[in-house]
C-alpha cells in the first residue's frame, strides 16, 4: 500500500490491507466482490484507488490517490523488474456514476504506459440507475494521439468475468509485450541508452534536416541510440516549456512506446524550462549544450582537457542545482520558516563555487604554460588547422606530417574525436622543388585537385627545406556552448597565436557552406584577425559539380583528400609561401596571394 497514506485511520488501513490480500482469479480480469469493496473505500476516502494485479491474481500494490509519478509507483512494486510487464493488470476505481472517469487523464495514461499492463479496468465508485455499474477495459495503443484504446465498455460484473487472454492479443513489439520502461539509469539490451529527440522546426526543411542529422550524430557520439523524434513548428511566444503541453504529452507517450529513457532537446534550456519539461515528461531531460559537454567529458584524455571540461560542466550545472530533489530545497523566507542551518543546496552551491575558483586558477596556469611554449617557438612559421567538427583536420595533419599508427593524431569518423591541441613539424620541401605548375600528364591527381588555383611563382634562394609547425585544434560546432568557449579559451589561443588559419571544410557534407559560416563567425567572435585559407577536404567523396560550387563561393579554396592522398603536393607548394611575409591582421580573409 502506497501513495497518499498519510492521515489514514487504523480501521481504514485494516480494510485496505484486507483488499490487498484478496486474490483475483487468474482466468478472469478481477474478482467482483473485491472491486465492490474497493469502490466503497473510494467513496469514503474520496480518492481514486488503483490495484496492480499480477498474472497469478495476487495484488502487488494498492495505490491511493491519482497516478502522477511513475517513478515512485514503480519503485514501490515488490519483486524484480523482469517479473513486471505483460502479466500485470491495472484496476482503477475513480469518478461517480454520473461522471465516471473511464478514460485516464494525460498524466495517468503516461504512468499506465510505464507499468505496461496487459489490460486496464476502470470503473466508477457508484453504481448507476438499475444497478448498472459503468466500467471499461482498455489496452495499450501503439500509435496515435491516445495511449489507451477502449476495447469494451459495459457493466462491471460482465467485464470482471472476461478472460484477459481472450482480448485482442497485442503485437510482439507493443508496450505490453516489452515490459515496463527501463529506469533512467539503465541501458537497452545493446548496452546503449535509448534517446527520444525533441526538436523545434523553423519551416526551412533543409536547415531543419541538417540540424536534426547533427543532433542524431551528437547522440551517437555520446554512446546513445536515437530511437524516436517528436517535432513541433516554432511559435512566436516564449512558453515556459518551449514546446506546447499537448506536444509534450505526445512526446511522453512516444518515449514509452519506443522505450526511451532520456529526452534530448535540440536547443539550450533554461533551468526553469528543463524542470518543467521533466515534470511533464516524467523523464530525465538533457539539452544540446549538456549533450556536447558530456561528449567532451568522454573524449578528454589529458589532464588539461579534463580540467577544462570539468570547469565548463560546473559552470553549466551551478544554476541548475535548484529543485534537484528534496535535499536541495530552499529555506523559507518568513517568520517561523527559517531553519536552524543552511540547506544542502547552499552547501553544494558554495562547494561548486570554490571548485570553480580553483579550476579557473589552474586554467590560467595552463594558459601561461602554453604561452611559454609558444614563446619558445618564436621565429618559426606556425599555422593552425581550424574547422567544423569531423571535417578531417586530424587526418590532414597526419597526412601532411607523415605520421601514421600510434604516432599520428587520433582521427575517427565521429564528432569531437580530439580535444587537445597537437603540434607537428611538417616538411614542405625545398623552395625551388616542384614550384612550377604541374605539366600535363604528371601528377594527374594533384593537378585535378589544384584545378582553379593560381599558378605559384618559381621561388629562388636557399636549398634548405622549409619547416612548418602545424597545430590541430578542437573542432567547432554551431551554437557551441559558451561555457565551453570560455573554458577552452587557452586551447583556442593556440590557433589565434599562429601566423595563419587553415579553415578545413568537408565537401562531402552538403551543409559545408553553413558549417564554414559558423566557423568564420566563431573566429570573428574570438577576435581572430589572422589571414585565413579555406581548404576543401574529402574531394573523393563529394558529388559531381561540388568543386565548381565551392569555387563560386570561395574562389581561392584549395582542394585535397587527406585519406586518398589527393592534392597534398599542391597544398604543400602553396604553404611554402602562404601567408607571406607581408600578411598581417588586415590581410584579406581566405586570400591566397603569395609574396615574392
Amino acid at each position: 500500500m502506497a501513495g497518499r497514506t498519510a492521515g489514514l485511520r487504523p480501521a481504514e488501513r485494516r480494510r485496505l490491507d484486507q483488499i490487498c490480500h484478496r486474490r483475483h482469479p487468474s482466468d478472469a480480469v478481477a474478482d467482483l466482490l473485491t472491486l465492490q469493496r474497493l469502490a466503497a473505500e473510494t467513496e469514503q476516502l474520496e480518492l481514486p484507488l488503483t490495484l496492480v494485479v499480477d498474472g497469478r491474481g495476487l495484488c502487488r500494490l494498492l495505490w491511493i490517490g491519482d497516478l502522477e509519478a511513475s517513478g515512485r509507483l514503480i519503485e514501490k512494486l515488490p519483486g524484480s523488474s523482469r517479473r513486471q510487464g505483460s502479466d500485470l493488470r491495472l484496476i482503477t476505481c475513480a469518478g461517480t456514476a454520473r461522471q465516471p472517469q473511464l478514460r485516464p487523464g494525460a498524466r495517468e495514461a503516461v504512468v499506465g504506459m510505464d507499468l505496461a499492463p496487459r489490460v486496464w479496468l476502470r470503473f466508477s465508485r457508484q453504481p448507476g440507475a438499475g444497478g448498472h455499474w459503468p466500467a471499461a477495459l482498455l489496452t495499450p495503443q501503439r500509435s496515435g494521439e491516445e495511449a489507451w484504446q477502449e476495447e469494451i465498455q459495459g457493466d462491471l460484473a460482465a467485464l470482471c468475468n472476461l478472460d484477459p487472454d481472450s482480448l485482442a492479443e497485442p503485437d510482439a513489439e507493443s508496450p505490453a509485450r516489452t515490459g515496463p520502461r527501463p529506469e533512467p539509469s539503465s541501458s537497452s539490451q545493446t548496452g546503449r541508452e535509448r534517446v527520444l529527440l525533441l526538436v523545434l522546426s523553423s519551416g526551412d526543411l533543409g536547415r531543419d534536416g541538417r540540424r536534426l542529422a547533427e543532433l542524431e550524430g551528437l547522440v551517437r557520439s555520446a554512446g546513445a541510440e536515437p530511437v524516436g523524434i517528436v517535432g513541433q513548428r516554432r511559435s512566436s511566444g516564449g512558453a515556459p516549456t518551449v514546446w506546447g503541453e499537448g506536444k509534450l504529452r505526445e512526446a511522453a507517450l512516444e518515449a514509452r512506446r519506443v522505450g526511451a529513457s532520456l529526452v534530448v532537446t535540440d536547443r539550450e534550456l533554461t533551468p526553469v524550462q528543463a524542470r518543467n519539461l521533466e515534470r511533464i515528461l516524467d523523464l530525465p531531460v538533457s539539452d544540446r549544450s549538456e549533450l556536447i559537454l558530456d561528449i567532451f567529458a568522454q573524449r578528454a584524455a589529458s589532464a588539461a582537457g579534463r580540467l577544462q571540461v570539468e570547469l565548463a560542466q560546473l559552470r553549466y550545472r551551478l544554476p541548475r542545482l535548484t529543485g534537484r530533489g528534496l535535499s536541495l530545497s530552499r529555506q523559507g523566507g518568513g517568520i517561523g520558516t527559517r531553519g536552524p542551518g543552511e540547506t544542502q543546496l547552499e552547501k553544494d552551491r558554495r562547494a561548486i563555487a570554490r571548485r570553480i575558483e580553483r579550476l579557473q586558477r589552474d586554467v590560467r596556469e595552463l594558459g601561461e604554460h602554453r604561452a611559454r611554449l609558444r614563446q619558445g617557438r618564436r621565429g618559426q612559421r606556425r599555422l593552425a588547422l581550424v574547422g567544423y567538427t569531423n571535417a578531417g583536420k586530424s587526418s590532414l595533419l597526419n597526412a601532411l606530417s607523415g605520421a601514421s599508427g600510434s604516432e599520428g593524431v587520433l582521427a575517427e569518423n565521429r564528432l569531437f574525436a580530439t580535444l587537445d591541441p597537437t603540434t607537428r613539424r611538417v616538411q614542405l620541401g625545398r623552395p625551388g622543388e616542384g614550384s612550377a605548375p604541374p605539366s600535363p600528364g604528371a601528377d594527374g591527381d594533384d593537378a585535378a585537385a589544384g584545378h582553379g588555383q593560381p599558378d605559384l611563382p618559381t621561388a629562388t634562394g636557399s636549398d634548405r627545406e622549409l619547416p612548418l609547425l602545424l597545430t590541430d585544434t578542437v573542432g567547432f560546432i554551431e551554437d557551441l556552448p559558451p561555457q565551453l568557449v570560455e573554458a577552452f579559451r587557452s586551447t583556442f589561443e593556440e590557433a589565434l597565436e599562429a601566423d595563419g588559419l587553415l579553415v578545413v571544410v568537408d565537401l562531402g557534407d552538403p551543409a559545408w557552406p553553413e558549417h564554414l559560416a559558423s566557423v568564420q563567425g566563431l573566429l570573428d567572435r574570438l577576435g581572430a584577425t589572422l589571414p585565413r585559407l579555406v581548404i576543401g577536404n574529402q574531394i573523393d567523396r563529394c558529388p559531381a559539380g561540388e568543386l565548381e560550387r565551392a569555387l563560386a563561393l570561395e574562389p581561392t579554396m584549395l582542394f585535397v583528400s587527406a585519406t586518398a592522398d589527393l592534392g597534398l603536393k599542391n597544398l604543400r607548394r602553396h604553404l611554402r609561401h602562404w601567408p607571406g611575409s607581408s600578411a598581417g591582421p588586415d590581410a584579406e580573409v581566405g586570400s591566397s596571394s603569395i609574396a615574392p
